[in-house]
């Protein structure tokens, strides 16, 4: 890179859609400060991976990525002589900076999570020779973006998130979000309005609201996500909302009122449960125990058969008995989820779990029950997707393939995480990726395939 060139930067995010969200932010803050983007790694002056740190397979993955990240920097540097950089953000270095300074020396700097807005700034600052690049701070973040942050959206045109909260108040004995992300603090609404009329003006199609909790959203500060729905469902046009990450604890029926009948608010509940078992709920501190959660599941089923339920389960938690997984498995035939997804027991640093006076389950054992949970799921997925054969439904497309081939979700999938739906288009439609009628054809228990029709 020479004196006067403009820094170009490659940007790898990990993890969730919330991680997804922060680096669209960064990316927001380069441009708009005259840095470039590339996804092309012979371009970039510098690499910026936006870590995931929750659990142990995250770190995995995140590690993988800085060290060929550090193979590019010295590949380049060693054989063609070039300067290269490579910053790590996000929770990883977030959660324990000095560690991650020890453990990638060859690493130029670290981002925390307060320091997103002004990612430029120290990029800047330390390709103008800045010797001495400071780590994160380790108290709990505070940033919160709102609708003014330049943002880049990386997602398909026809979708896109929102962050209506960071952080979380919830002290689930499992989880370490709360020790990285900080306490629960919510944009005023009028800001996530404004942002929803940004996007749809834009021509985005599906505006999905993402938080720690979703249904804490505004608790702390007075306000409700109830009320931001209502307002949001009023806004003109043709588009989806769906609320992503909500807590049981906080799905009443009024909220599932909305989901139901909402103008834009799909019938679609993302609601992680994580077991079915009482003392393993107490342990795990879901403020629900098990009968309860079995009432709210049964009222979903009885009342609002319309909406498609998603969660997930969490097996091998410290003191997790054959019967307790027993319950657990026995729960998926009882209710049917049409979306599930399974995770075995990570242990993790400064969590309640860690000093739980209960039996530890071998990795071994918890990646077992978690398989036969999605084993079971399978055969339910499958007979769910096969009664959707030969109806028709509204599919908003995502990808083109070749020829008249498109690729797609329905209402009642979820982007990156549930079921698509390929489909021959019309001829009329060309490139367009605007609504359309699918007739399903034919089906596997995690895939459709239909013809679009007039």
């Amino acid at each position: 890179m020479s004196d006067s060139s403009p820094i170009a930067v490659l940007i790898t995010t990990l993890g969730c859609a919330k991680n997804l969200v922060d680096a669209e932010v960064m990316c927001g803050s380069l441009v708009a400060n005259g840095i470039y983007l590339t996804t092309d790694p012979d371009s970039a002056d510098l690499m910026l991976i936006n870590t995931c740190s929750f659990i142990n397979d995250a770190r995995k993955e995140a590690e993988d990525a800085i060290r060929a990240a550090l193979h590019w920097k010295r590949k380049g540097q060693q054989r063609e002589g070039l300067f290269r950089a490579v910053v790590v953000a996000g929770c990883l270095p977030q959660r324990n900076p000095q560690e991650c300074a020890e453990l990638y020396p060859e690493v130029d700097f670290f981002l925390g999570l307060d320091d997103v807005p002004r990612v430029h700034e120290l990029i800047k600052d330390f390709f103008a020779g800045r010797e001495k690049m400071p780590l994160p701070s380790v108290s709990l973040p505070t940033y919160l973006y709102d609708h003014k942050a330049p943002r880049v959206t990386v997602t398909p045109e026809n979708y896109a998130y929102v962050k209506i909260a960071e952080g979380c108040n919830h002290r689930c004995a499992f989880c370490a979000i709360p020790n990285i992300r900080g306490h629960l603090r919510s944009r005023q609404p009028d800001s996530v309005l404004a942002e929803c009329e940004q996007l749809l003006e834009q021509g985005v199609r599906e505006i999905n609201f993402i938080a720690q909790d979703s249904t804490s959203y505004g608790r702390e500060a007075g306000n409700n996500l109830l009320d931001l729905l209502k307002r949001c469902d009023r806004l003109p046009g043709d588009f989806w909302l769906r609320v992503l990450y909500t807590h049981p604890l906080y799905v009443n029926q009024e909220f599932l009122e909305l989901l139901a009948h909402g103008q834009h608010i799909v019938p679609y509940l993302d609601m992680p449960l994580q077991h079915i078992s009482s003392h393993i709920l107490a342990d795990m501190r879901r403020g629900m125990d098990g009968p309860q959660t079995r009432k709210l599941l049964e009222l979903i089923r009885s009342k609002y058969p319309q909406i498609t339920m998603r969660t997930t389960f969490l097996t091998g938690f410290p003191g997790e008995t054959d019967e307790d997984f027993q319950e657990l498995l026995a729960l998926l035939p009882d209710m049917r989820f049409e979306r599930l997804g399974a995770f075995a027991f990570s242990p993790e640093k400064n969590t309640p779990a860690m000093t739980l006076d209960r039996k530890k389950i071998p990795a071994s054992t918890a990646k077992r029950r978690r398989d036969a949970l999605l084993k079971a799921q399978q055969s339910i997925s499958l007979a769910i997707n096969k009664t959707l054969v030969g109806q028709t439904m509204l599919i908003l497309p995502e990808e083109k393939l070749t020829g008249r081939n498109f690729i797609g979700r329905g209402k009642a999938d979820a982007p990156e995480v549930d079921q698509c739906v390929e489909f021959k288009a019309l001829p009329e439609r060309r490139q367009k990726m605007d609504f359309a009628k699918v007739r399903i054809t034919a089906c596997g228990p995690y895939e459709l395939q239909g013809l679009e029709v007039p």
